[in-house]
């Protein structure tokens, strides 16, 4: 018996050593080492960090974080062009990121797929975007740009409208202080904004999330005042915004919690049908209290389009 047992545990040992030498894909070690050394004695390169795994229990992955906050577009162009140079397709089976910090609170955060010029480009416009909101963290990631800490949303719009022009992106706007979230579909004209602003400021309840796309609202996160009025509530902002089949809203709600696990939220696709994937929608009882059950039901039977 004593024997077979530890037979056994060394068959496991064995295994085990086994799969963690296993890899999922060709090794990069080698390219790796080089993106290091030949990227950081690169012109307008501070620093740079290479974290490189083709490991069967870590997973294959490579990220590069370089600092290039005094460094000149062009040099940016030539440090990402030697990236592109170096890696071939040699990593196309890896998860893949790579951050670039072009200045105090700017940074470019970017996946496998790295166009020089265009990246100059961007780093340009967060420079530009950095001396018409100071003290703001802005971000262009491959879904657009995102401003922390901003301004007031009208004086970050208009800061982004001067410097990106029309050119279709996405920016989302993080105001300093407490105003709800923006995240906003490029081109959205003054007038646009002007007229959502309005309407946001008088809802009977607080905002904390606006989506626009095509200058509607198509995603609104608000905060009720409590589970007895909160269908009056949203019944009213619903009323106000006026969704339609061409411009559907989803609209969610947040009061708090009457338990530690079971909360009073809930959400309805106003003019559209929802998506209900989560596994809030297919459990609501393990997630929400009855009321907020009761309100999600009421309010998606008399406003959604699904049958």
């Amino acid at each position: 018996m004593i024997r077979r047992t530890l037979a056994a545990g060394i068959a496991v040992a064995i295994v085990s050593v086994a799969l963690a030498g296993c890899t999922t894909a060709p090794d990069g070690r080698p390219q790796a080492d080089r993106l290091r050394d030949e990227l950081g004695a690169m012109p307008g390169v501070e620093n740079i960090s290479v974290d490189y795994s083709n490991d069967f229990t870590r997973g294959t992955y490579l990220d590069l974080d370089l600092s290039m906050r005094a460094a000149s577009e062009a040099q940016v162009a030539e440090v990402v062009d030697r990236i592109n140079t170096i890696k071939q397709r040699d990593f196309d089976s890896y998860q893949q990121s790579t951050e670039i910090i072009v200045g105090d609170r700017l940074e470019l955060k970017l996946g496998a797929e790295l166009d020089p010029h265009r990246i100059a480009a961007r780093t340009h416009e967060l420079r530009q975007l950095d001396t018409s909101l100071p003290g703001a963290a802005i971000t262009w990631t491959t879904s657009g740009f995102e401003i922390e800490k901003s301004p007031p949303t009208t004086d970050s719009l208009a800061a982004v409208r001067t410097v990106l022009g029309n050119d279709p992106t996405q920016v989302t706007i993080r105001p300093a202080d407490r105003q709800p979230v923006w995240t906003v579909d490029l081109p959205f004209g003054t007038q646009q904004e002007q007229d959502i602003q309005t309407l946001l400021t008088g809802l009977p309840i607080p905002v904390t999330f606006v989506r626009i796309i095509n200058g509607h609202i198509a995603n609104l996160s608000v905060g009720v005042h409590s589970p007895d009025t909160a269908y009056q509530d949203l019944t009213a902002v619903i009323a106000e915004t006026r969704p339609t089949p061409d411009h559907p809203m989803d609209l969610r709600w947040n009061w708090g919690s009457y338990s530690p696990d079971k909360q009073f939220t809930g959400s309805v696709q106003v003019a559209g049908c929802s998506d209900q994937t989560t596994a809030a929608d297919a459990h609501p009882e393990h997630y929400l209290t009855p009321e907020a059950i009761a309100l999600q039901r009421r309010l998606r039977t008399e406003f959604e389009t699904c049958n």
